[in-house]
């Protein structure tokens, strides 16, 4: 096998102003919109990060520089925009949102230095390095994007799905992006179920002439369809927009959490299910505890649902747990909240215990279990939906 040397690493610094280990060893220049930035101090390249002098770059931007020099903060104000950094911190915020900065700004000679292509972009600018030249261009004339374009877009968004909009909905979609490649799983959704999706919160953690970043926290409920519980997700998208174009697209999507909803009166409510049927039901359930208790492999395997897109992901994580813990699991409780000839779900309480192996927490979990009936007559667990766990 053939090792990349080390030395490569250096020049794959995408989010820095990167310098490669062999380059000229001209002397770095800045430009502010086609004019050179003069300083008494030079910028400095530190590790891939070029550095300039703070009272340069700051107020060359337009910032008002507050400096606590007991502390080592420092705080930029300009219409709205508030930038806060520390030296010797890799830290900064734009508006109260955490960044993680590449090079930390740091006192050399008596001069603070910070992270030129951080408060450059932060302050909606810009920022290119012409490795010919060991000259850093910064363009602070660009378009300021108004918010009011990202409201618009999940509007349409919203708007879209609850219509059950298809190609409305993908057109929203960057066609380079691997999500328009679940067109088809979006379209069997929207004929599967009538879902109304609402967005209760909705902040944007970084807008860009050219992209943005947007995190929500919405909940979909079902107003018709097969059985599926009510859920509030957190997510960050990713938008883009094209060069010349007015049309923000989504890029990526990041689930970060998922909250399944259970009303009480479905708990509560009287499922009719015909005796051999509910035995079938709960032999499947027993059977899975017991082959997660005894570690058997193919035992779990056998009652899950073979077809399922998550049954690898689900033998991996099985064999990986097996190998890591001896764990008990235990069901306090259960009841069938769902039924049909095909389909049925289960609302379970179970407690979860370590017996050997590292640090884990024991918790009693609230799960609802949805399993299906195979063309050959047999029950199969689908899915479980954690509704909640406490520590024991």
């Amino acid at each position: 096998m053939k090792l990349i040397p080390s030395l490569l690493a250096t020049l794959l610094l995408s989010s820095a102003i990167g310098l490669p280990a062999f380059a000229s060893e001209k002397p770095i220049t800045v430009q502010l919109d086609q004019k050179k930035l003069n300083s008494s101090s030079a910028p400095i390249n530190d590790r891939g990060t070029i550095l300039l002098p703070l009272r340069t770059i700051f107020e060359n931007l337009g910032l008002t520089i507050q400096w606590d020099v007991k502390t080592g903060s420092i705080t930029g104000t300009k219409d709205g925009l508030i930038i806060k950094l520390k030296v010797g911190n890799k830290q900064a915020s734009v508006n109260g949102v955490i960044k993680q900065l590449t090079s930390a700004p740091k006192v050399i000679n008596n001069v603070t230095y910070v992270p030129l292509r951080f408060v450059g972009e932060a302050t909606g600018s810009s920022v290119k390095w012409d490795a010919k030249n060991s000259t850093v261009l910064i363009n602070s004339k660009q378009q300021a994007v108004d918010p009011k374009e990202i409201t618009a877009f999940f509007e349409k968004y919203i708007d879209y799905n609850n219509k059950e909009n298809y190609d409305g909905l993908m057109g929203l979609i960057d066609p380079k992006s691997p999500l328009a490649q679940m067109g088809s799983v979006i379209k069997s959704q929207m004929e599967m179920f009538d879902l109304s999706l609402s967005v209760d919160q909705l902040d944007i953690v970084d807008l860009k002439p050219n992209e943005a970043a947007i995190h929500t926290i919405e909940t979909t409920h079902k107003i018709s369809g097969p059985f599926m519980l009510d859920v509030t997700t957190e997510v960050v998208y990713a938008l883009t927009k094209q060069e010349g174009s007015k049309d923000w697209r989504i890029s990526n999507v990041e689930v970060r959490g998922m909250q399944y909803i259970l009303p009480e009166e479905m708990l509560k409510a009287t499922v009719s299910v015909p005796k051999a049927e509910e035995e079938a039901i709960s032999a499947v359930l027993q059977a899975y505890i017991k082959s997660s208790n005894e570690e058997n492999l193919s035992g779990v395997l056998a009652t899950l649902d073979s077809t399922s897109p998550q049954f690898d992901m689900n033998k991996q994580l099985h064999t990986q747990l097996f190998n890591t813990y001896d764990l008990l699991f235990e069901i306090e409780s259960s009841k069938i909240i769902h039924y049909n000839e095909n389909e049925a779900a289960i609302y379970t309480v179970q407690t979860s215990k370590k017996l050997k192996g590292p640090e884990f927490q024991d918790n009693r979990s609230v799960i609802v279990t949805m399993m299906k009936k195979t063309k050959e007559g047999k029950w199969v667990m689908v899915q479980s939906l954690l509704i909640k766990a406490d520590k024991l």
